[in-house]
């Protein structure tokens, strides 16, 4: 007989390793609901959706989530130096970037990344593409990781996975409630607004019990809020790339992107210098500039650029 752990453990075991202060909570939600855990057949899209029995998806698209965190990271390296000097000189982004002499190749190499890691969508297999030689291979065990920094990154991208999953968690809850009450469909939640609850839910569940597992762990509640938040933010930057760019404006089941993107980043109190906001400022950066949009804005400090993106992108 196998003692390895079933797929409904293996992601028991993140939510209640990601939230170790909910961690009983999340077992008795875990049980009350009773859902299974199911892994797809990988195929070219993502696999992540619930129903009032299971939450089901495919380990493809958990590579992805892997390979887009580790890619987004480099958006620090790319856009930081240009943001402090808009701060610094009270220019636009824009016209730092237009002069930043060494962004060009820094640039072109990380949209490259985050194209690789977007051509993932459409294959069938994670091993059709070309793994970038930098980046490690997805794994669940933390210590076989060479370096700290990439430690850094696999902490938030298990944030951000975590934050997804518990996003199809909270839909699981809303079918087994239209279920078990037999709501008529006519009187059932907007399929949009529940993707902005969900979202709420979600970044809430991981957040509200900050303070308890800072007291405990002898860290500070800054410390804990900002890298919670990272995670989040990368969940965002995820949620986007896996969003076709024709559904960025919402409509039928899903709300705007942007939308989406200012429920999971905003409304964070965190001090100035947190670098929170300076990891959040290059990420939405590096969505616009994608997009192709003009960073006309200027900004006296990292959280006021994120503010102003975050009401730019809605």
């Amino acid at each position: 007989m196998s003692d390895a752990p079933s797929d409904r453990t293996i992601v028991l075991n993140l939510l209640r390793g990601a939230v170790p202060e909910r961690a009983d909570e999340i077992s008795k939600l875990w049980l009350d609901h009773g859902h299974a855990v199911q892994v797809a057949p990988s195929a070219q899209g993502s696999t992540m959706n619930a129903t009032s029995k299971r939450i089901k998806f495919d380990t493809k698209t958990i590579d992805f989530f892997w390979l887009i965190g580790f890619s987004a990271w480099r958006a620090i390296e790319v856009y930081a130096p240009a943001l402090t000097l808009a701060i610094i000189n009270g220019a636009t982004v824009e016209a730092t970037l237009n002069v930043d002499q060494e962004r060009g190749q820094f640039e072109q190499d990380y949209k490259q990344r985050i194209a690789s890691a977007q051509s993932l969508l459409d294959t069938a297999d994670t091993s059709d593409i070309a793994w970038p030689d930098d980046v490690p291979m997805p794994t669940d065990r933390r210590e076989s990781l060479t370096n700290g920094q990439d430690m850094a990154v696999f902490d938030l991208v298990a944030l951000g996975l975590a934050f997804a999953l518990l996003h199809e968690f909270k839909h699981v809850q809303a079918r087994a409630l239209e279920a078990t009450e037999q709501i008529p469909e006519k009187e059932r939640q907007d399929r949009a607004e529940e993707e902005m609850a969900c979202d709420t839910w979600a970044r809430e569940f991981l957040t509200s019990g900050i303070a308890r597992y800072a007291s405990a762990n002898d860290h500070s509640y800054a410390q804990v809020e900002q890298k919670r938040a990272m995670g989040i933010a990368l969940a965002a930057v995820t949620i986007h790339a896996m969003t076709p760019h024709h559904a960025h404006w919402g409509g039928g089941d899903y709300p705007p992107i942007g939308d989406r993107i200012e429920a999971m980043i905003g409304g964070y109190n965190l001090p100035d210098a947190s670098p929170f906001w300076v990891f959040t400022a290059c990420l939405l950066v590096s969505l616009m500039r994608q997009d192709g949009r003009r960073l006309d804005y200027t900004g006296a400090s990292f959280r006021e650029f994120v503010l102003t993106l975050l009401a730019e992108l809605r």
